[in-house]
């Protein structure tokens, strides 16, 4: 039976880690501002089946997603962000997704064009 948006997430589902990472300035040797990202949580997340009805649902305007994770809900994860799987790297699509809007888990779109 499927899992309707918003209930109890079986933590079994979650079985692959991610790095959300945020983009900070600092300084080279030399004073000088440089951009690095750097790793703001590691969670546990579910890869989502890119052919459900769910990911065609979330497809937005012309903008390729090619992944889509299902993470337990975390308060401050934006767009601004983006996510490290492994050896890859995605930019997050538009805001997360609250499902049922119950604060329990977020639905992240990506891309992994160059972030």
């Amino acid at each position: 039976m499927a899992r309707q948006a918003g209930e109890f997430m079986n933590p079994g589902e979650l079985t692959h880690q991610i790095a959300i990472q945020i983009k900070t300035t600092t300084q080279d040797s030399d004073f000088k501002a440089v951009l690095a990202w750097h790793t703001w949580r590691t969670v546990w997340a579910a890869p989502l089946e890119k052919t459900s009805k769910e990911f065609y649902r979330l497809a937005t305007n012309n903008t390729e997603i090619t992944e889509v994770f299902r993470i337990r809900y975390i308060a401050g994860v934006n767009s601004h962000q983006r996510i490290k799987f492994g050896v890859k790297y995605f930019e997050i699509i538009g805001d997360p997704i609250n499902e049922g809007e119950k604060n329990k888990t977020l639905i992240l779109t990506c891309s992994d064009k160059a972030v």
